[in-house]
């Protein structure tokens, strides 16, 4: 199945709460960063199939809302290169996520991205919600990506 991938808008908004709605994952204040969301839509039919969010912090940011239904390994990891683009055209020095599986893992190193420990998270990331979240799941670990290391 093949993706078009753009950048979310305002007028957005509704049909990804609604998208997240059917998922288990769980969005605070997409309002506030909903334009550093990209939406990944069927090619023939224009129907929402994925999202990849980076929630903003000063110069930093952290993936949020990875979801794509029917997607390969390929196109997630398309999808990440797409929000590593972004993260660099909204002038953000360093990417960070939390994953909590092997699989997530190993596409995030294919990437290029390193494990941090929490205490070396600016102190903005490290007092998200998000990451607070994942110090009660087993087997979390937050990886960052340089955004100097994209070539334009």
């Amino acid at each position: 199945m093949e993706h078009i991938v753009r950048k979310a808008n305002r007028e957005d908004l509704e049909s990804l709460k609604d998208f997240m709605g059917t998922t288990e994952v769980k969005l605070h204040d997409l309002e506030s960063w909903i334009d550093f969301c990209l939406l990944a839509s069927d090619a023939e039919s224009g129907v929402l199939k994925g999202t990849i969010g980076i929630q903003p912090f000063a110069d930093s940011g952290l993936l949020r809302a990875l979801v794509l239904k029917e997607g390969s390994a390929e196109e997630i990891l398309y999808l990440l290169q797409q929000a590593i683009k972004l993260a660099k055209e909204k002038n953000l020095g360093m990417l960070y996520c939390v994953v909590n599986n092997k699989n997530a893992s190993n596409l995030f190193y294919l990437l290029g991205f390193k494990e941090i420990n929490v205490e070396d998270l600016p102190v903005d990331v490290r007092e998200s919600s998000t990451v607070n979240a994942m110090k009660v799941v087993n087997n979390s670990k937050i990886m960052y990506y340089s955004i100097n290391n994209v070539d334009n």
